[in-house]
């Protein structure tokens, strides 16, 4: 891996997991209060170390000319160096040749965040 490139590693809870190495640009959406809601960040190679809070929504990142879109499950990501580690509940990586990817990761984030609300109401005393 040259210097000036990400890895870019997703972690979940029942062991899947993503590794892309030489990753130019990693864009997530924070869920901190202080920032606007739905603002994204875009880590570049040298980013300095920070750790985001992230909602349910689509994560993307671009290798040379092509994006590649993943819907993730809320939880954090984490940079160090030029690594970014992303640790969610669950992701789906968007397929290759999807003539939406964008809507694709959309969509299936905004099934989840139905299915948690669901979940929370049926929740005796979740606040």
């Amino acid at each position: 891996m040259n210097s000036e490139s990400l890895v870019l590693q997703i972690i979940t809870p029942d062991g899947r997991s993503l590794k892309e190495k030489q990753v130019d640009v990693v864009v997530v959406r924070r869920k901190e209060q202080r920032f606007e809601l739905g603002s994204e960040i875009a880590i570049f190679p040298r980013h300095a170390p920070l750790l985001i809070r992230i909602p349910v929504a689509p994560l993307r990142y671009r290798k040379g000319e092509e994006t590649t879109y993943v819907a993730v499950g809320g939880g954090f990501v984490e940079i160090k160096g030029n690594e970014v580690v992303v640790v969610t509940p669950r992701f789906e990586k968007m397929r290759s040749g999807d003539p939406a990817p964008s809507a694709t990761a959309r969509s299936r984030t905004e099934q989840w965040r139905e299915e948690q609300k669901e979940f929370q109401n049926e929740m005796v005393g979740y606040l």
